[in-house]
């Protein structure tokens, strides 16, 4: 068992957060649907146990209530209130329940985020910490994370993969706003976007079919992939904010230094994850292309040469040769030029899930305008030329891995069933039972775009994707 000193460095990254005596000096006048604790309208901010026991004659005339139970009781409901959703919905209706909550807020949320998150609660943490790095730097002008900062906070992502769920709430996270943060993150965003992505999936396999409830299984790979795609984010993309200028690492090391701590099925989920996100963003591209275009009436006050701010050329094959792209893409283009519009794409993925989410909710097109108008940015190396075959031709003769050797020796990958940590049934049809560490844009686009990778075995058999793979495999 790893010792826990080692993760201390991750926290002192931290800027100054403001605490919760802090928070108590401002009033909250609103109720945020998206936290888990958030105080009830007319309630008090302070956990209170002050609920003193009625008097006989009134108990008799009281009717009984969930509210009504002594606080030991009250304590034990929510320790029995496993699902994160379920946690959330009964301390916003219930005043009573808020103020208990209160009094054990870390253990409750913590339990929640256990059960609703399994083994994915490792991933979620690293999401929740690798976004604080941002928030030591401006909020409105560009910066870059320092390199060692990454590489440090990597090696303690590496090494957190490795402590039980039980250690990792009682020793390392220790702070009730990384909790909340996380419950928070895993409301809005994440949670919901399991559904919604378990729909796009299937929607290209074949759109009759019903989403239905998830597997166990199933829902954990999309998570996790979800998860380990923001972290991603947080730590190679633009950014929350939109603000980081470029990664803080060379191109040729981003794929030995990130994605191969996962194995290979699990890369290919994270880029199943970027195929959907990169698909909706063209559509998008595609409705608001006049919306933005410079000679667009709304901007026919702006009579300098530059683009006017919010106008975007996204039909052209404008180029870029902006010097600093230049160093990235050398190794990859021998022009050294990218498409205007693939870089803006990327850099609007490259915001991350919370982004994604908004854009997928917004149904009125003058509001989708205005939101892609304030959230495309542009971004040419982000996770296309990372996850493409030369990339991963360089990194094997570069970086060898086990898996690289396992390949050689030509290992068999059976399939172990519905598993964690088992390859799906999906990988083992596709290299035919051999262990393969290839991903990215060397599979088949359409196996990426049903998500062949996060499906069960049931699934697979009863839409009969089993067979189309079994067609389309090496």
């Amino acid at each position: 068992m790893p010792t826990l000193s080692k993760f201390l460095p991750l926290r002192r990254l931290r800027r100054h957060k403001v605490t919760t005596s802090d928070a108590a000096q401002t009033p909250n006048l609103h109720i945020n649907n998206n936290a888990v604790d958030e105080q009830p309208q007319g309630q008090p901010a302070q956990a209170q146990d002050t609920a003193a026991a009625p008097s006989p004659a009134a108990a008799a005339d009281t009717p009984i209530s969930l509210e009504s139970l002594p606080p030991e009781l009250r304590h034990n409901i929510l320790i029995l209130v496993l699902d994160i959703q379920d946690l959330k919905a009964l301390v916003l209706a219930s005043p009573v329940f808020h103020q208990q909550y209160l009094l054990d807020r870390k253990a409750f949320l913590g339990r929640a985020l256990k059960a609703s998150l399994g083994n994915v609660l490792i991933d979620a943490y690293a999401v929740r910490t690798s976004a604080l790095l941002h928030e030591q730097h401006p909020a409105d002008r560009l910066y870059q994370l320092e390199e060692t900062t990454v590489r440090l906070f990597m090696d303690n992502y590496v090494a957190l993969r490795s402590v039980s769920l039980n250690q990792l709430l009682a020793e390392v996270i220790t702070s009730e706003d990384d909790l909340a943060a996380m419950a928070s993150f895993y409301c809005s965003v994440a949670g919901p976007l399991v559904q919604q992505f378990a729909a796009l999936f299937l929607r290209h396999l074949d759109p009759s079919l019903p989403v239905g409830s998830l597997s166990r299984i199933e829902r954990t790979r999309l998570l996790r992939a979800l998860y380990r795609f923001q972290l991603y984010c947080n730590l190679f993309g633009v950014g929350p904010r939109g603000y980081c200028s470029q990664p803080p690492l060379d191109i040729s090391e981003i794929l030995p230094f990130f994605f191969c701590v996962f194995r290979p099925w699990e890369i290919e989920e994270i880029h199943c994850i970027y195929i959907i996100m990169r698909e909706k963003y063209e559509a998008v591209f595609d409705a608001i292309r006049a919306d933005v275009a410079r000679d667009n009436p709304r901007f026919s006050g702006w009579r300098r040469p530059d683009t006017p701010p919010g106008s975007f050329d996204l039909g052209s094959e404008c180029k870029l040769t902006l010097s600093r792209v230049v160093s990235f893409l050398s190794v990859f283009f021998s022009d050294n030029l990218k498409v205007l519009r693939e870089s803006l794409r990327q850099g609007t993925a490259a915001r991350g899930l919370r982004v994604f989410s908004k854009v997928l909710q917004t149904t009125d097109h003058e509001k989708l305008v205005k939101r892609m108008q304030k959230y495309m940015r542009l971004q040419c190396v982000f996770i296309e030329p990372i996850l493409n075959w030369t990339s991963q031709d360089l990194r094997r003769r570069e970086h060898p891995s086990e898996e690289d050797r396992a390949e050689a020796r030509r290992e068999r990958l059976p399939f172990l069933g519905d598993k964690e940590d088992a390859p799906p049934l999906a990988w083992v049809i596709l290299w035919r039972g051999k262990y393969v560490n290839e991903y990215g844009d060397v599979i088949d686009y359409r196996l990426k775009e049903w998500g062949f990778i996060f499906w069960d075995c049931r699934r697979l058999n009863e839409s009969g994707a089993k067979h189309y793979i079994r067609g389309e495999r090496r």
